[in-house]
């Protein structure tokens, strides 16, 4: 059974990967992995690589539709996580999470984790990128699919990590799970 992930920024979504991989020994793919590693190729970050899709519509929809048939190519019964904003629009069968956090929380992981490598050189400049990339997301989606990716009863857990560590968090989802995968046996 796959678990997909999708989250806002700082929401703990690659410890808790992690941490679900180890316990069901399930391989991780991230699409966002497979942007940045395209990104790097083309001698551009992340940010840069985005802009492409902003600056030119379709372009985004060319990029994004491989992403989008990639992980249809996957079965229910793979062993995947799998990171992606549209992975429970392409398969719904799947068991599919939305991790959440508010605004002043992901602002306080950022200045607590931030990196110098990130896509600016200034704390606040990554907040604005990340506050435009969450805005970014919503309006492309919505032209490509007519899909809302924030629309919430998309998902079969949403978990607000605002006060929860990524064990908790992880915990929570575990539960769920062996719960969901009991009911469809």
């Amino acid at each position: 059974m796959i678990i997909t992930l999708w989250w806002k920024c700082w929401a703990w979504k690659g410890t808790v990967s992690t941490l679900l991989s180890e316990e069901l020994w399930y391989e991780i793919i991230s699409i966002w992995n497979i942007k940045r590693a395209l990104a790097s190729k083309m001698w551009m970050t992340i940010l840069e690589f985005d802009t492409i899709g902003r600056e030119n519509p379709e372009k985004a929809k060319e990029f994004d539709l491989k992403y989008e048939e990639y992980q249809k190519t996957f079965s229910v019964t793979d062993n995947i996580i799998l990171d992606s904003r549209m992975s429970f629009w392409c398969q719904p069968d799947w068991f599919n999470v939305f991790l959440d956090v508010t605004d002043e929380e992901w602002w306080k992981r950022i200045f607590e984790q931030w990196r110098s490598d990130d896509e600016s050189s200034s704390l606040e400049a990554v907040i604005d990128a990340n506050a435009q990339r969450h805005l970014w997301f919503k309006e492309t989606y919505m032209k490509l699919y007519w899909v809302d990716i924030y629309d919430l009863s998309q998902y079969d857990l949403v978990i607000d990590t605002t006060d929860k560590t990524p064990e908790q968090v992880f915990e929570q989802i575990i539960s769920w799970f062996r719960t969901f995968t009991w009911a469809l046996s």
